[in-house]
């Protein structure tokens, strides 16, 4: 790997730099020009000795600009307005002020005609490629901007700058337009494999943390639970059933009528938090909870934001680029939400301004990027307007990290940017809606984030909103009105149309293999109880695929560490690992998961909307990628690859293959409290024949930063396919690790072969 810092100035001893790249970080050169002139970036080719240019910088351009922003004055008019996105602050009769001299920006990139352009964050196109193609980088609901670009061609630029940008290209020409920025700073990263280029983007800006161990269960949320009271009731239920859940995630509202955003809870409903939060320890479930960066003017946290002077000009949401004022704001988190016992954070609408978030048509790509450059532009500095949901993680990472080592922090959040990863964030994709084609849509996106670095995202499993125009009045009590054109599920009905539960299942086993598992949404409940009871089909897979989440975690956990320690991904596009398949590396709607591929169907078999039956085929087209054998990992069926398959797709199975040489450890009982810290008694170790493999078993304790100190266990596995052997190696670490190991071969002629084992931590070869 080998990364070029450019810089393009007017002044060379400017070195303005963002929060985005690490501090420490040395690039292996750097370039810095007064003067716009081409650079041709060249690498010694694996084929000869000469230098074989592979990207070439055309020039650049800095426009001179003011940045002007709004002031805090008391004395301005401010309007608090309930919407569909929360209650926001709609102010009139500010004073513009001038910031500081800057530059819009232009820069210009020429590549060549075959190359694939991947990353730019989750957007809403479902775009695999980015060639031919505009794509606004802004935060918005359902937008999370990355401004970093990968190609297939053997590089990656990553854009260091927090502004608003628009990536265009065509005709073999990228044109990147800044919008405010103090110099043109970008990094190249080469690479030998797409996947190299992401550990170049880790590289440049910081390691992702383990999450603790309960985040990789499943996450039951909806919009939402109004009491402490209904959580237990929620947990109880799930007890009942013997449904794993890790955690519950309470959404807003937990504060008193009338007091938008303020963290003193509204003692009604949550008489005793700590009390809540220490019996659902006591079930093994942790808790999430919903916080928002604006505050209604009047409330406690509001006023004392005020006279600290540390809110921004819309007098309700708190400045977090300010150091005290994150400072202040984890104050008024900690005296009753985290002393109250909660596990996780919900940080809702960090873009923070959504000012498309109304109306009842949506504008245009263009129509709607100029109008976040307007709204952001008056409340933050425009060189850092795509980097609130960035300083809002780091002030909730760094104070609960120096307030209490032993829990990890876990920061659900709306909105992101290039770092935001070493906060403990995962990254949702918004408040999206229950169509076939956003399910199809979402699945790109997903695999776009993880392009650009992002190794935790996630998304509403079954969409936020299910329903359309009848959902929409029912949800909100009205009986007309102006629908507002995001409000555009196919399902009014919700759970009592058969057509969503088929959705709901179908984005469920989809959800099953994302980093993290979490069903959430509005006007419609979401628990599994509510598509129906044991012994029908919705149910029975929804409980199904929960089981198969907690039975994988042992595998999903040590593809985490590697995400820690060798800045792995956890979920690719198949291009990633089959970069010399060309059909592979056109598909865009597998992926894998580890070495799973993962196959989802994004098409009813049996209703549409309103309980209308449909003809379709339970099947689903698969194309298995060459240089591997494939194995159903439901029937243990063996398939060789290269070649596509008709899958059976009944609503109870996802087609779901694992390949040869790979080795899963497995929960054997298919479920586990993941919240509390235990020692595991035994262990299920997978092995599917055909190659040879290796793969590293991790433990820890679950919920601290220990293992960043040593106190873990690494024991790495080595698969001799043609010996039929597998070798132990001594134990990494010090921390307990299970003794009893159960083996399993899964051979290409269906068989399974066990062996016992007991490992003492020391190497060890056992002949299967």
């Amino acid at each position: 790997m080998k990364i070029t810092k450019v810089i393009g100035t007017h002044n060379k001893n400017n070195s303005f730099q963002n929060v985005m790249v690490e501090q420490d970080f040395i690039p292996d050169k750097i370039i810095i020009q007064e003067n716009s002139q081409p650079i041709t970036f060249t690498r010694k080719s694996i084929v000869n000795t000469s230098n074989d240019p592979f990207l070439l910088q055309k020039g650049w351009e800095l426009i001179p600009k003011d940045i002007m922003g709004y002031r805090l004055d008391e004395t301005v008019e401010v309007t608090m307005k309930r919407t569909v996105d929360g209650e926001r602050a709609f102010v009139d009769h500010m004073e513009e002020s001038y910031i500081c001299h800057a530059y819009e920006g232009r820069l210009v990139f020429s590549i060549d005609p075959e190359e694939r352009i991947l990353g730019l964050g989750q957007h809403e196109d479902g775009i695999s490629n980015y060639r031919n193609c505009i794509q606004h980088l802004y935060q918005n609901n359902m937008q999370i901007p990355m401004p970093v670009f990968l190609s297939t061609g053997g590089y990656a630029v990553f854009l260091d700058a927090g502004c608003l940008m628009v990536y265009e290209e065509h005709d073999n020409q990228i044109t990147i337009h800044f919008d405010a920025i103090d110099q043109i700073c970008y990094y190249v990263i080469e690479g030998d494999t797409l996947e190299e280029l992401v550990k170049g983007i880790r590289r440049l800006t910081g390691k992702a943390p383990l999450l603790p161990l309960w985040a990789y269960g499943y996450v039951q949320s909806k919009e939402r639970y109004c009491s402490q009271k209904e959580l237990l009731e929620i947990a109880s239920e799930f007890m009942k059933r013997e449904i794993p859940v890790s955690c519950l995630v309470q959404d807003w509202q937990t504060w008193e009528e009338g007091k938008w955003g303020d963290k003193h809870l509204d003692k009604v409903r949550y008489p005793d938090l700590k009390q809540a939060t220490d019996r659902l320890h006591g079930m093994g479930i942790g808790v999430m909870f919903s916080v928002w960066p604006n505050m209604t003017q009047g409330s406690i946290d509001n006023r004392e934001m005020l006279e600290a002077g540390k809110l921004l000009a819309d007098l309700s949401t708190y400045n977090a680029f300010d150091e005290e004022a994150r400072d202040l704001y984890w104050k008024q988190c900690e005296r009753e939400i985290y002393a109250g016992g909660i596990d996780g954070w919900w940080c809702d609408s960090t873009e923070p301004f959504t000012p498309d978030w109304n109306g009842s048509e949506k504008e245009s790509a263009a129509e709607r990027f100029l109008l976040a450059k307007d709204s952001l532009a008056k409340f933050m500095d425009a060189r850092k307007a795509n980097t609130y949901a960035l300083y809002h993680a780091k002030g909730i990472y760094e104070h609960q990290r120096k307030e209490d080592m032993s829990k990890r922090v876990i920061n659900l959040t709306r909105s992101g940017y290039p770092s935001i990863q070493k906060y403990g964030a995962v990254l949702w994709s918004g408040d999206i809606m229950a169509t076939w084609e956003v399910l199809r849509k979402q699945i790109v996106e997903g695999l776009q984030m993880s392009s650009s670095g992002i190794p935790y995202w996630t998304l509403d499993i079954g969409a936020f909103f299910a329903g359309n125009r009848k959902a929409w009045m029912r949800a909100n009590g009205l009986q007309e009105g102006i629908q507002p054109w995001f409000w555009n599920g196919d399902y009014d009905d919700g759970v009592a149309d058969k057509g969503y539960c088929e959705l709901y299942v179908r984005w469920l086993q989809y959800g099953t293999f994302l980093p993290i598992m979490r069903s959430h949404g509005t006007d419609t409940p979401r628990e599994p109880w509510n598509f129906g009871e044991a012994g029908t089909v919705y149910y029975d897979t929804i409980v199904k695929y929960i089981r198969m989440r907690y039975r994988l975690v042992p595998y999903i956990y040590s593809l985490a560490y590697q995400v820690y320690k060798n800045d792995d991904m956890l979920m690719r596009q198949l291009l990633f690992d089959y970069p010399d398949d060309q059909k592979a590396t056109e598909i865009s709607d597998q992926y894998l998961f580890g070495d799973f591929l993962v196959c989802p169907v994004t098409h009813p078999v049996e209703y549409g909307p309103n309980n209308m039956p449909v003809d379709g085929v339970p099947k689903r087209q698969v194309y298995l990628p060459k240089n591997d054998i494939w194995y159903d990992y439901e029937t243990g069926e063996c398939f060789q690859g290269n070649q596509d398959i008709l899958a059976d797709a009944p609503v109870e199975k996802m087609p779901l293959y694992i390949r040869g040489g790979s080795i899963l450890p497995v929960n054997p009982e298919g479920k586990r409290n993941l919240y509390q810290s235990q020692k595991p008694e035994n262990i299920t170790i997978e092995i599917y024949s055909g190659k040879d493999g290796k793969f590293t078993y991790y433990v820890d304790r679950g919920n601290s930063y220990e293992y960043q100190e040593g106190e873990y266990a690494a024991i790495t596995l080595n698969w001799s396919d043609r010996d039929r052997a597998l070798t132990v190696a001594d134990v990494e670490g010090s921390y307990n690790y299970p003794e009893h190991w159960e083996l399993q071969l899964i051979t290409e002629d269906g068989n399974r072969i066990t062996k016992q084992v007991i490992y003492h931590g020391e190497f060890i070869r056992v002949q299967m």
